[in-house]
């Protein structure tokens, strides 16, 4: 038998780490685990770009980068916005970059000589 200290723990654990809480963050660390949509989430921080700029930043192919974009914009990490024939792509989510924040303190851009990391401009 669980003893009554154990028990509110365990509860408190459920409570504070529900299903649809822990498939969030699921979701999100999924999607940045890919490196083109982490470079393209790097390079959306800030900034935006059209989906040409970004095949070029992530030296993808357009089909590829497009599918990211639209897997992403769905989610709801990204928004698109239309300026006349154009479209650009920016963050709509704070979480990424505070992520990517995190991340990269954990890997210094000075220590990836071919600067394949991200690094705000």
């Amino acid at each position: 038998m669980i003893e009554t200290e154990r028990w509110e723990i365990i509860e408190e654990i459920k409570r504070d780490y529900s299903e649809r809480r822990c498939t969030d963050v699921q979701q999100l660390l999924s999607t940045m685990a890919n490196p083109i949509r982490f470079r393209l989430l790097c390079a959306l921080r800030g900034r935006s770009f059209t989906v040409s700029e970004l095949v070029e930043i992530t030296d993808s192919n357009l089909p590829n980068v497009s599918q990211h974009l639209k897997m992403m914009w769905m989610a709801g990490y990204i928004n698109k916005v239309r300026t006349g024939k154009q479209v650009r792509y920016n963050l709509s989510d704070r979480r990424i970059i505070d992520v990517i924040e995190i991340v990269e303190a954990m890997y210094p851009l000075g220590s990836y000589r071919n600067n394949e990391g991200c690094e705000e401009g």
